[in-house]
This record gives C-alpha cells, structure tokens and sequence, in this order.
C-alpha cells in the first residue's frame, strides 16, 4: 500500500511539475537548529508544521557555593558522566538531601538513559533553591523531560562568572610583636650608679717619716 501511495504521490508530482519545489522534502532536509544546544525544530511531514525538540544544556557559573553540587554540575557540563555519578556519590553530602533524585537523574540523560531519567526526575519535588545551579539543572531536567521552554519552569538567581583556580584567601595582617612586661613577682633590678673615685690618703709609714723629720729640726735648733 506505501508503495502504490508513493508511486502515486510520484506521478501527481511529476504532473504538477512540483518535483524539487519542496513538496516532497525528506525529514532530514527539514531539521534545522534554533538554538544550538538547547532546542532543534523539526517540521512534521504533511502538516507543514515545526516541532521543536528541547535538549539537555546548562550555563555556565561560579560552582564553588557548593561542594558536592558544583563537583556534579561540572561533570555533567563536560559531559563526564562517571565523574558525575562519582561525585554524587562521594562523602560529602548534598546542602539539599532532597534534591539528589535530581543530580540523578541527570547522571541518567548524560548517560543517555532517558527511561532511568524520567523515572527518578519523577522523584523530585521542587522547592526552589537558592542555589543557581541546583535550579538551572531543575529547569534543563524539566525542560527535556517535559519537553518544554526553560521560561516555562521560573527563573533562577544570576549565576556568578566562573574563575579558574581555587579561591584565593588574603594573608593574615602582621601585628607587632607585644611589649614585653616585667613579672609582678620580681622585684626591678636596681639601677647602678657611678660611684667617684676615693680620694688618696698618706699610708701610716708616710705618716712617721713626716713627724721624725719634724722632731729633728726641732732638736737641731735647740742649744746644749
């Protein structure tokens, strides 16, 4: 039945003179790419009509605001997907439990597993976050799942620019080194003093010779 179908549709177009106008244009021909990484038209064959197809794409941002989300969030951004699933899977736990059906099922679409993906975005309850990326992966998960616009799921807070290596930590201000103070319990040193130099005195010999002098001048000047 296809073939007479096409034979039939064939002939009309030969007829027409319509062959190479577009009447008969294959799928492929018709895909085109609206917003490359995030959604591809593609026009239904007989209605004239565009599908769009949304995919799995995420912004770019500062990850660091939290540890095991932001190790996640990065993988899954490089398409790493054991990085991802090892990350959500480490010690450190989630700032939000509740969201890791999320960062689940995202392992899941990077893993081309859409079945598992919808399975355990099923899961999730959302809340809202404060966290930009916890949010921008709700709206991407949402938007392929459901198969509808990223605007159609709220907005999120403004994803700082990334920066490359760690973050970096002022060094500690330098305080002057404290004053020392003397012990209560000891007593100050006492403070020395010059002393003068004592003044010299005759020794007792000098002191003899002086008066034997004295008394023979006196006996010299006396008369027998």
């Amino acid at each position: 039945m296809k073939t007479w179908t096409f034979a039939f549709a064939l002939a009309a177009c030969l007829a027409a003179g319509a062959c190479g106008s577009g009447a008969l244009e294959g799928p492929s021909a018709a895909e085109v790419s609206e917003e490359p990484g995030e959604t591809t038209s593609k026009r239904v064959p007989g209605t004239g009509k565009q599908k769009t197809k949304y995919h799995f794409s995420l912004p770019e941002g500062d990850t660091r605001v939290d540890l095991t989300e932001g190790r996640t969030y990065d993988a899954l951004m490089e398409g790493d997907c054991s990085g991802a699933q090892e990350a959500l899977d480490g010690n450190q736990p989630l700032e939000a439990p509740a969201y890791k059906p999320l960062f689940q099922a995202a392992v899941h679409l990077c893993r081309k597993d859409l079945a598992a993906a919808r399975s355990e975005f099923a899961k999730v309850t959302w809340q809202g976050s404060d966290t930009w990326l916890t949010c921008e992966l709700y709206r991407a998960m949402a938007s392929v799942i459901r198969q509808r616009p990223k605007s159609a799921f709220g907005s999120c807070p403004p994803a700082p620019p990334p920066t490359s290596g760690p973050e970096e930590t002022p060094d500690p201000v330098e305080t002057p080194d404290p004053v020392e103070t003397p012990d209560p319990g000891e007593s100050p040193a006492p403070v020395q003093t010059p002393s003068p130099d004592p003044a010299e005195t005759p020794s007792a010999g000098d002191g003899e010779d002086s008066a034997g002098a004295s008394g023979g001048a006196a006996e010299g000047g006396v008369s027998p």
